[in-house]
């Protein structure tokens, strides 16, 4: 049902994002400095699925940092498929085109969701081997910035015949310590950092039945919480 629903509303934005009419239409050009808030945003395909949104939601609520300046109160959603920030602005006949939100100029954002912040910056603002054009969930505990890249690969369904797609989870995950970016695979690339609380960290994965991989990203948070604070 839940996957239904995101069908329609794509199609629904397909819609909204191909009016013409826009204040400010921003003007499109080879050279990013001059594209002043983005560019129109039209999905890449009119079938929408869950798994490709941040949240697996089409309405987040949080803020943006752009060009310096801080923006609250913001309603926007993230395609971490093709890593595109997209919010809504009115149009001069009072109808909605969705845009995607300039990467060159929008240095990070965060989303409020049931009671839990989740902090994105720039990759280019985080660690100078990181993606400029990327934007990456930002955890720093007291020894370690820990940080996580999202990302969606659109796979074929392997049913003969099939057109139907899927999403394979593709998040990497990295830490930085002492100004070197590491990759984290899995617990042992945290823990690593702290030989003197090896055997206590490990009785904590086991005790919150924690696991740091790909498909569960975030426990390295409540670990750093607890061991490096």
């Amino acid at each position: 049902m839940k996957t239904k629903l995101l069908n329609l509303l794509t199609l629904i934005l397909l819609l909204a994002g191909i009016c013409p009419n826009t204040f400010g239409q921003p003007k499109l050009s080879t050279d990013s400095e001059n594209i002043i808030n983005g560019k129109i945003w039209i999905p890449n395909y009119s079938i929408a699925q869950a798994e490709q949104f941040f949240l697996k939601k089409l309405e987040l609520n949080g803020s943006m940092v752009f060009k310096g300046q801080t923006y609250t109160n913001l309603n926007f959603f993230y395609d971490i498929s093709i890593d595109q920030i997209i919010t809504p602005i009115q149009t001069e006949n009072n109808t909605t085109c969705n845009i995607v939100v300039n990467p060159y100029l929008l240095e990070g954002f965060t989303v409020f969701d049931n009671n839990i912040n989740y902090h994105f910056k720039r990759g280019d603002l985080i660690h100078e081997e990181l993606s400029p054009t990327s934007y990456y969930q930002v955890f720093t505990s007291s020894k370690i910035t820990y940080v996580v890249k999202y990302n969606q690969l659109r796979i074929l369904d392997s049913k003969n015949g099939s057109k139907h797609f899927n999403y394979i989870d593709d998040t990497s995950m990295y830490s930085i310590y002492e100004g070197k970016l590491n990759s984290v695979r899995n617990k042992n690339d945290i823990i690593s950092f702290f030989p003197s609380k090896k055997k206590e960290m490990n009785q904590y994965l086991r005790l919150k039945r924690l696991k740091i991989n790909r498909h569960k990203p975030l426990d390295a948070i409540f670990l750093l919480i607890k061991f490096d604070q």
